[in-house]
């Protein structure tokens, strides 16, 4: 495999025994990526090969490590999770028409709308595949099903809410949860499911872990928003507030500043606007009280983590965690 491919984000550069298994399930996906298309293919391998965090793998990987397990298979479910990530990614690009992802230009200003279309619809395809391959269980694919279905809903529940400047904070968490703590629970259900004879309460508790994690994570991406610059984002900074996507942050201070009601009430927004608006939430109360609602959710993670058996896996997520939701990009 091409030396590019076996590059791991630096992230993982403190964890020496993720490196391998990482690489292995980075390996996986682009050997399931058997498309006759070669403009689909190459848009495909670009896009698994540049330079994301890997977090749901990971978290299979790890939430599968605190038992013997069946490892080829954990393997194969940390590439499906990754899998289903990047297809909702493809497909989030072209509804947004985001000209970036991870400093990189999307597949759809790459190659079009079409291969985008129809390199999302693949992966969708190979997820449920490589799924049925390595659970081995009836019940694994239905909860498959299930959680693919949370996250659209999550994703359709932020379509329903563009432009709505009566968006409430419950509609944003209900949207969170679909969009992203899903994923992350999923990911650990999978983890779980290369386990003889789990005790329920383990995956009860890993599957809260994961979900408490991907809430504080969605937050504290959406308020880094409001304290990063275009270059550091890796795609136009704000450009959510233009589309009528409205974050936690923006939530918050609307309910404190009426003025940016009114801002918002503009058809097209200029760039101009959009700084003030910016500018209007970073000067209120919003981005306090939002890190209050990311700690709270920290804090529900920890809880569930410290309930779960020590060793290195649990230490491991404890420093992955703490990374993640201390970070300042």
């Amino acid at each position: 495999m091409n030396d590019r491919f076996q590059q791991l984000n630096p992230l993982w550069d403190q964890f020496p025994s993720m490196q391998r298994d990482l690489k292995t399930v980075r390996a996986i996906m682009v050997d399931n990526l058997t498309v006759q298309d070669t403009e689909i293919q190459t848009a495909l391998t670009s896009m698994l090969t540049d330079g994301g965090k890997l977090l749901r793998p990971a978290l299979t990987i790890l939430i599968g490590r605190f038992f013997p397990h069946h490892h080829n298979d954990l393997l194969g479910l940390a590439a499906t999770v990754e899998l289903l990530h990047t297809a909702t990614l493809i497909h989030d690009d072209i509804i947004d028409d985001a000209p970036l992802r991870r400093h990189q230009k999307t597949i759809q200003t790459q190659f079009g709308k079409d291969v985008a279309v129809y390199a999302g619809d693949y992966l969708f395809a190979t997820t449920f595949r490589l799924l049925a391959y390595h659970s081995h269980s009836v019940e694994a694919g239905r909860k498959g099903a299930e959680y693919l279905e949370k996250i659209l809903n999550g994703e359709l529940s932020q379509r329903m809410n563009h432009f709505n400047t009566n968006i409430t904070v419950a509609d944003y968490t209900n949207q969170i949860a679909g969009k992203t703590a899903a994923l992350f629970e999923f990911a650990s259900y999978l983890g779980t499911t290369t386990v003889d004879n789990l005790d329920p309460a383990f995956s009860q508790s890993a599957q809260q872990f994961a979900y408490n994690l991907g809430m504080a994570f969605q937050i504290l991406d959406d308020i880094l928003d409001y304290a990063d610059d275009q270059e550091t984002l890796g795609k136009p900074t704000l450009e959510d507030i233009q589309n009528g996507v409205y974050s936690l942050p923006l939530i918050l201070a609307m309910q404190e500043e009426p003025t940016i009601k009114t801002l918002l009430q503009v058809p097209v927004l200029s760039t101009n606007q959009v700084t003030e608006i910016a500018q209007l939430v970073q000067q209120s109360q919003a981005i306090e009280t939002a890190m209050e609602m990311a700690s709270h959710y920290t804090d529900q993670a920890e809880d569930h983590l410290d309930a779960l058996p020590d060793g290195e896996a649990k230490d491991i997520l404890y420093a992955l965690s703490d990374q993640l939701l201390s970070r300042q990009r």
